[in-house]
């Protein structure tokens, strides 16, 4: 005969049945939300057993007990169990640290069995533990998943609770069924439970979504718009939080723009070192995402001034360019995708970089943002106050049209002029883009056949009679034993060549290795050598080598080169003054019936990313007064993605920053040539109307005389001042605000 229920002790599994969520979830959650690198610590705790994973969880989080989703119907039913003097246990497989707190707070239970760090309570481990405790069916159970089956079958009865109609049939079948609590059933509780944690409270969700529209501001979608608002959408993702959580909303949402963004560091055909080399990079600029939005959302925002808004405006865009700024110097400098270069198509708004530089153009864009955020909250602050936006944005928007209106006059300017001048000059040059895969470059065995190619696509340009011929980095396979066949080439087609290869040079304590530009003048003789002064770290050098030679296995590349340490301006003496290419032109012997002898050009030569960096591109700018800068890159490495476009988008503000156009001459893309005032003149494209492809493409580009040039930009002379400036202002400012703060702590 069955003894009364009162006298049968009551068991109650915790995770999915006293709660409707599981506090090892809950746990692993918070701590992703309070430390998003932990993920790899989890895993690791995880491959030695759930019991330490819990217990390493329980060690780190505390989760409040009064904020957990109780099933409140079942919970009343427990209430009326032990009125009547029944004994009730709470038995889970969550950590013994967690559940504690939670049996405390419901003060029902009698006692408490868990996990331990060694043995997770579940399943048979539960069954075990209850039967040495209570008999076989000694006990009855109250469960919600298959987990309890185990369970069940050791049980007097099953209360099932939280379930879904198959485990209560499956429960039926186990042992005497006894009251279920299966309404308002739901699967997703638990995961509807911690998206709500790890992803809306705390704003990773809204982050992610606003470094993916900034990644979506940048080629080659290029929707430039989502950078004027992806700033104030990170702003928002932090509302309320300060310090590390603030930090950490940045650093997701920074995170999430990098590993987006340069997704085409994947496709470099290197196994296994892409991959390190994307989170790694990825994880390192975020760093800079991050500090911004602490920084910006550590002030507090001044409601009720005006005046006070308009401070925390500019200080947030200054602190932008200044983290701007320091990223790309720290650590060699790493300057790419700034928040200005995603307007690079705003021709008369980006003609500011004249002045202050790229940095100029990333302050409009994070001001703007910041306003769009500021006029937000005052809506929101005072909802009957129907215009309280619009005193936000006035100012940003004036100030925004002033440098439309102003940069149009400028384009405007520059083009009368030149017009009133009639500078006949043009240089015709032709670039060839041979699009050879990377590991055909590593491939000493078609050295020669892609060198024959590379020759026969130059002879076949040359029906175009260019004064000028490019090659880009990495087509000449060896500088050794192809020189002589590059001067004939030269020589016969009465052609200058500019082309890249390696250089050596020997001394009594070193042998230096240069990644170099060479130009081949029309007489076959080579007068001229660059060494690339900005070398690419881990790709053309390991930092720190000799001190930590472990580095070296982090890259494919065997040894480095070393930097130059100048820059050097070509001078292209023997070309033709010529007319453009639509009109009638009639060689005779070496000479044009409409042409003469024009005086030199000068060419500066930049290798690879080296029209990334607006310091190195100013330096070369500055040297000798040069008529055009000249880009050889190879971006082959990177397949054909968007790396090309985004290079090209960087290289944009170097012609406008110094005034002097830039011509690309790229292995698969983007090859082409870019104005003064930044407008991309001509790019290459093939037969098939994709600018990855294979061929050449002629630039008929005007050069002016020596008195038709236009004077040194602003920028040119003075440098990085703007940038510097904001940096000194958000060191400033945040030196002011952390001095505040430990005034109101002492």
């Amino acid at each position: 005969m069955d003894s009364p229920a009162s006298q049968i002790p009551l068991v109650v599994d915790l995770d999915g049945t006293l709660i409707r969520t599981d506090l090892m979830w809950e746990s692993l959650s918070r701590l992703l939300r309070r430390n998003p690198l932990a993920l790899f610590q989890i895993l690791f705790w995880w491959s030695r057993g759930r019991a330490l994973l819990k217990q390493k969880l329980a060690a780190r989080v505390r989760v409040d007990p009064s904020t957990l989703p109780y099933h409140e119907k079942f919970l009343a039913w427990l209430r009326e169990e032990k009125a009547a003097g029944r004994k009730l246990i709470l038995a889970t497989a969550s950590d013994v640290k967690m559940a504690r707190p939670v049996a405390d707070h419901v003060g029902l239970f009698d006692e408490v069995l868990a996990s331990d760090g060694r043995t997770n309570l579940r399943s048979e481990n539960k069954l075990r533990a209850l039967t040495e405790k209570f008999g076989e069916r000694g006990f009855d159970y109250a469960g919600n998943s298959t987990a309890d089956y185990a369970v069940w079958r050791g049980s007097r009865q099953a209360v099932v609770v939280n379930a879904s109609p198959a485990v209560l049939a499956q429960a039926a079948h186990c042992t005497r069924l006894g009251p279920a609590f299966c309404d308002h059933y739901s699967s997703l509780e638990i995961a509807r439970s911690v998206s709500r944690e790890l992803f809306w409270r705390s704003g990773y969700l809204l982050a992610v979504l606003a470094g993916m529209l900034l990644a979506g501001a940048f080629p080659k979608t290029s929707l430039a718009g989502f950078a004027w608002i992806a700033p104030a959408l990170l702003l928002l993702a932090a509302r309320g939080k300060r310090g590390a959580d603030a930090f950490r909303v940045g650093y997701i949402g920074g995170l999430a723009f990098w590993l987006t963004s340069l997704y085409w560091l994947l496709f470099m055909p290197v196994t296994g070192f892409p991959i390190l080399g994307w989170m790694a990079l990825g994880a390192y600029l975020a760093v800079y995402f991050g500090i911004w939005v602490w920084f910006v959302a550590s002030a507090e925002f001044p409601g009720s001034s005006w005046s006070g808004r308009v401070i925390w405006m500019f200080t947030g865009a200054a602190a932008w360019v200044g983290l701007e700024m320091l990223r790309g110097w720290l650590f060699t400098g790493f300057p790419w995708s700034f928040l200005g270069v995603s307007q690079y198509k705003l021709v008369p708004l980006i003609q500011i970089a004249s002045i202050t530089g790229v940095y100029g153009v990333s302050f409009v864009v994070a001001w703007f943002s910041l306003a769009l955020y500021a006029a937000a909250e005052m809506i929101y602050r005072h909802p009957a106050r129907r215009h309280a936006w619009q005193a936000e944005i006035a100012v940003p928007i004036f100030g925004i049209v002033l440098l439309f209106v102003g940069g149009m006059f400028w384009i405007n300017h520059n083009f009368r002029t030149a017009r009133a001048r009639n500078p006949d000059e043009r240089l015709r040059v032709v670039s060839i883009q041979p699009s050879v895969p990377q590991t055909l470059i590593w491939s000493e065995d078609d050295d020669e056949k892609r060198f024959g190619a590379l020759l026969a696509a130059s002879q076949q340009a040359m029906t175009n009679r260019p004064d000028l011929l490019l090659w880009p980095e990495s087509a000449v396979p060896t500088f050794d034993g192809v020189y002589s066949l590059i001067s004939h080439f030269a020589e016969s087609n009465h052609v200058a060549i500019i082309f890249n290869g390696d250089d050596v040079d020997f001394s009594a304590t070193a042998t230096n290795f240069y990644n170099s530009a060479f130009i081949i003048q029309t007489n076959g003789v080579c007068n001229g050598i660059y060494h690339k002064q900005k070398l690419v770290i881990f790709g053309e050098y390991v930092p720190l080598a000799n001190w930590l030679p472990f580095l070296k296995w982090l890259t494919p590349i065997e040894g480095g080169w070393t930097p130059g340490d100048r820059p050097v301006v070509f001078q292209l003496s023997d070309w033709n003054k010529t007319k453009s290419s639509h009109e009638n032109v009639i060689r005779i012997g070496d000479n044009f019936s409409s042409s003469e002898r024009a005086q030199p050009v000068k060419l500066a030569p930049l290798i690879c990313f080296e029209d990334v960096f607006p310091a190195v591109a100013r330096k070369v700018a500055a040297t000798d007064s040069p008529d055009l800068m000249v880009n050889l890159t190879n971006d082959g490495w990177f397949g054909n993605s968007a790396e090309q476009w985004q290079h090209l988008a960087n290289a944009v503000f170097r012609a406008v920053e110094n005034g002097i156009p830039l011509v690309r001459s790229a292995n698969n893309g983007i090859t082409g040539w870019i104005d003064e005032c930044g407008r991309v003149r001509q790019f290459f494209q093939n037969a098939h109307g994709s600018e990855y492809g294979a061929g050449s493409l002629l630039m008929e580009i005007p050069v002016r005389t020596a008195s038709d040039k236009n004077p040194e930009t602003f920028y040119q002379r003075h440098g990085d001042w703007f940038g510097w400036g904001c940096l000194m202002i958000f060191g400033l400012t945040m030196t002011i605000h952390r001095q505040r703060l430990w005034r109101k702590r002492g």
